[in-house]
């Protein structure tokens, strides 16, 4: 019997079997360390993303924070160079503040054993490194790009055309010192009419109609038109290192807002209660739009559409703002977020400049200072100038000489005006000389007489329909451009029997009458009184409309349109006699207190006798500003400083 040995050769059949399944066992670990690489430099890149935001929002807080101050100090410098000021020290300060530049330790380093390892923290510079990260948008340090016509060329190119704000016009001199630090000044303008600027520019080149931006304070709602000017200056910053490096580009912006809302103030307003504790008269007040005060109590809002304040809101109880039911606890974590979640926005009808983000809102000092000139040797700084109120007057009238110390009734004015020509006419009126008594020949004409109030104090009593023909009739510009009269008492003359002016003033002091200025349309871009006295509102004042708004303004043609009219004086009465006469007011209201303890109830009005006027006398129809036509000659100030991103493709 044969046996045969059977060769099988399996073994060697299995062996590409193990090398297939080898390879893609490591072509798989290899694709998995890859993944895992690629989700670490993923990662990396994210929390380097984080750390720019981060390191971003704090930079720009601490720019917003410490630049108004130093655009102050440069209109108080005369806009001449100076180090304190300088673009490239307010980034500076604004790299200190915002801890940009921070890193860890040396020792911490040690510490926690990173002695020696390369660090990824984007911060990781000193502060020179980091102050030189932020350029022009042509990359020069320590500049920005002002947002003016001489730099046009640069907003022409591709990636900021159509995206920045309409340019500003100024000198050349001023436009080069733009660059280097923030010039604000009047003398800055609107030059031509471009998309964005809603009222004709020929007629109102300072401040036009504007919208007011994205920002989720509501001083007004964002995109709502209102009357500002808007400075800007672009600029770049340059977050990391030549090796890692993110690239964003800036517009910082001043708006220049005068005050416009329908109730408004820098010091504590109490909305909706007079100071005997009744409420107002839900009947006949209303309020269009948004109301500001430092900080506010309310209890009503009346129709208000918006609350905006700098340091507090407290509410007695829910209100409805614009259709969204806020309570007072709006301002809480959680809260805040429910709502805007509500409401599919971050923008509420309620908040605090002080938690509203890249943003700083600052009402410019007013205070009694406000109602005051300087004496005629002082000069004033461009800021100094800039805030005044009584010092913008066109129009002085002092009294020089009383009847007696007892009985401060004038005797002899002296009124300063600007003439026709360019240069300062004055005239002194005395009794007894050129000054005739309302009684006698010639009385009739002259716009300041004088006479008592029903309780006894003297006054000076000014007639606003009069003084047109009185100016021309001295070679003076009419009353649509001498329109803002400063009335006050210069006791230099005749210290014995004139009476310094006391603040607030005394029952001596003397005072003013408004009467006859039913009919204002002949002064065509408003009517300014201020004076650091008390002014009585004789009878009806700018109660007819003009015939038409002027063009240009951006009101539609058939609006009703009145002369813009502002009172600024230490104590306002209504009448000159203790009759208790209905008062129906339209416009808005404000205050020149700044700050303190004292309690502002807007709607509080006294009589002749100061007897307080009974709410149900009282109609008022408060709302803002429509157009710059309705702007008043003298005007209180604030500034909105806003940082924005130039979106880029």
């Amino acid at each position: 019997m044969n046996q045969h040995t059977i060769k099988r050769n399996s073994g060697y059949i299995s062996l590409p079997i193990v090398t297939g399944l080898a390879i893609m066992f490591t072509l798989s670990l290899t694709m998995l360390f890859k993944t895992t690489l690629m989700n670490r430099d993923q990662a990396s890149k994210s929390q380097l993303r984080v750390d720019y935001r981060q390191r971003e929002e704090a930079l720009l807080h601490a720019l917003v924070a410490s630049f108004p101050g130093r655009a102050m100090d440069c209109m108080k410098a005369g806009y001449a160079e100076g180090a304190n000021y300088a673009w490239s020290n307010i980034f500076a300060e604004a790299v200190a503040l915002s801890a940009s530049s921070q890193r860890l330790s040396p020792e911490i380093l040690q510490s926690l054993s990173l002695g020696g390892k390369l660090s990824g923290d984007v911060g990781d510079n000193n502060s020179s490194a980091v102050q030189s990260w932020i350029t022009s948008l042509t990359g020069e340090p320590g500049r920005v790009t002002p947002g003016t016509t001489a730099y046009s060329d640069v907003f022409a190119l591709p990636a900021f055309a159509g995206k920045v704000p309409p340019l500003l016009e100024l000198s050349a001199e001023l436009q080069t010192a733009d660059a280097l630090r923030p010039v604000v000044t009047p003398l800055k303008r609107y030059p031509t009419q471009v998309p964005g600027l809603l009222a004709d520019v020929t007629a109102y080149p300072v401040y036009n109609l504007i919208a007011y931006p994205n920002i989720r304070f509501g001083y007004a709602a964002p995109g709502e038109p209102f009357v500002a000017k808007r400075n800007w200056w672009a600029f770049t910053v340059n977050y990391g290192s030549s090796t890692s490096t993110v690239a964003r580009h800036y517009v910082l912006s001043l708006y220049e807002i005068p005050s416009q809302m329908p109730i408004e103030a820098a010091t504590f307003a109490a909305i909706g209660t007079h100071q005997d504790g009744t409420a107002w008269n839900v009947d006949t007040v209303s309020i269009q739009g948004s109301v500001y005060a430092a900080r506010m109590s309310v209890t009503g809002a009346y129709g208000a559409a918006r609350l905006a304040g700098r340091s507090g809101i407290e509410m007695t109880a829910d209100l409805d703002l614009g259709g969204v039911a806020v309570g007072s606890d709006f301002d809480a974590m959680g809260e805040r977020e429910r709502l805007q979640a509500e409401q599919g926005t971050d923008v509420l009808p309620i908040a605090l400049s002080a938690n509203s983000g890249r943003l700083a809102f600052l009402p410019l000092p007013t205070g009694s200072r406000y109602l005051r000139r300087s004496p005629p040797d002082t000069t004033l700084n461009a800021f100094e100038d800039y805030t005044a109120g009584g010092q913008r007057c066109r129009i002085t009238v002092e009294a020089t000489a009383m009847v007696s110390y007892e009985d401060q009734t004038p005797t002899s004015i002296r009124v300063s005006f600007p003439t026709s020509a360019g240069g300062t006419g004055t005239v002194v009126l005395e009794r007894g000389n050129n000054w005739p008594t309302i009684f006698e020949p010639g009385g009739a004409d002259i716009p300041f007489q004088t006479e008592l109030t029903n309780s006894n104090r003297s006054c000076l009593t000014f007639y606003p329909s009069l003084l047109d023909a009185w100016l021309q009739a001295r070679s003076a510009g009419g009353v649509a451009t001498n329109n803002s009269l400063y009335f006050g008492v210069d006791s230099s003359l005749d210290p014995i029997n004139v009476r310094v002016v006391s603040d607030p003033p005394a029952l001596e002091d003397m005072c003013v009458i408004i009467r006859q200025g039913k009919n204002l349309t002949n002064y065509t871009a408003g009517l300014s009184i201020v004076a650091p006295l008390r002014v009585y509102v004789g009878d009806d004042l700018n109660a007819i409309p003009a015939a038409a708004p002027p063009v240009g303004s951006g009101l539609a043609a058939g609006a009703e349109f009145y002369p813009p009219l502002s009172i600024y004086a230490a104590e306002l009465r209504v009448g000159t006699t203790g009759f208790n006469r209905p008062i129906e007011h339209h416009g808005q209201l404000g205050s020149l207190a700044a700050g303190g303890a004292t309690v502002w109830q807007p709607l509080d009005m006294r009589s002749g006798s100061d007897d307080a006027v009974h709410s149900d006398s009282i109609t008022a129809e408060l709302k803002p500003l429509r157009s710059p036509a309705e702007l008043p000659p003298v005007h209180p100030m604030n500034w909105l400083v806003v940082i924005e991103e130039i979106p880029q493709d």
